[in-house]
């Protein structure tokens, strides 16, 4: 049950079942089509798309990854709009009403419109009736419309989309990031395509990873072992399978290759022939 793909499977299976029965209903029996056997069902099929594209997820993930920070700036909001309503029940409730008399009765009368009006139209003073500029709250009317304006609508708002553009940035580096090591690092011993392009390495970093470090290749092999009966087991392959019980890959030649390490093995003698060839020549003078 933890699976979501096979939960949103059961969804199309049941919502396919219950737009078909209803269909089938309507024209045996010809009932009206009520909210539980309706052919409407099946316009949940269209989750697919989120699934098919690859975009689309990401919308999803940009909202989890912080979902924390945003419900936290959402609170701070939404208790600041508290703080509107009930200093306008206070100072000016008679100018809440607007076309309803009885909109701003109560405080929470009051945070309701301005968390409407305000949201909806990004001016709180939408709601409001105009106040004559010889009353005298006229001042607080200003700086309270002024206020909602800056801080709501110019800094909170933006400081929500700011949170999810940034998730989408995060999510965007982290995948080239991603791509970047799958093109250019040996998934096997992780050396970098830099390795290979030592001209004194007789391969190339595709020859490196298609051949000597195939994926695959390791996926068999593990398969094998673990398939293949305990007492057939080699010493190297029973070593092998005790590593992945315990969720170990040191066994993976990390760093390492055949080319690479002949490389090293041929710099070693050459090095050593060359002390050999100096040496003899410092005994000599």
């Amino acid at each position: 049950l933890s699976d979501g793909r096979l939960l949103v499977i059961c969804m199309y299976i049941v919502t396919t079942a219950i737009g078909a029965l209803s269909i089938i209903l309507n024209y045996t029996i010809d009932r009206p089509f009520d909210y539980v056997l309706n052919p409407y069902w099946s316009c949940l099929h269209l989750v697919e798309m989120v699934r098919m594209l690859d975009t689309l997820p990401n919308v999803f993930k940009a909202i989890t990854m912080r979902a924390e920070q945003l419900l936290h700036t959402l609170a701070l909001g939404i208790y600041a709009m508290y703080l509107f309503g009930v200093f306008a029940f206070i100072f000016f409730p008679n100018a809440m009403v607007g076309q309803n008399p009885e909109s701003c009765n109560t405080p929470a009368m009051c945070f309701a419109v301005v968390l409407e009006w305000g949201l909806r139209t990004d001016d709180v003073g939408n709601a409001m009736a105009e106040i004559n500029w010889l009353h005298e709250y006229k001042a607080i009317y200003f700086i309270f419309t002024v206020l909602y304006f800056l801080l709501i609508t110019t800094i909170l708002l933006n400081v929500i989309f700011g949170i999810i553009v940034d998730a989408f940035g995060q999510l965007r580096d982290d995948q080239d990031q991603l791509d970047q090591t799958i093109h250019n690092e040996c998934f096997i011993c992780m050396q970098k395509r830099d390795t290979f392009e030592d001209p004194k390495i007789n391969t190339t970093f595709e020859d490196h990873v298609h051949k000597e470090h195939n994926v695959w290749h390791y996926v068999c092999f593990i398969v094998q072992i673990s398939l293949k009966p305990k007492t057939e087991l080699t010493g190297t392959e029973q070593y092998v399978l005790d590593e992945l019980m315990k969720g170990k890959v040191d066994w993976f030649p990390m760093n390492r290759g055949l080319a690479t390490e002949k490389n090293i093995s041929d710099s070693d003698v050459t090095e050593t022939a060359t002390e050999d060839v100096e040496a003899k020549d410092t005994e000599a003078a």
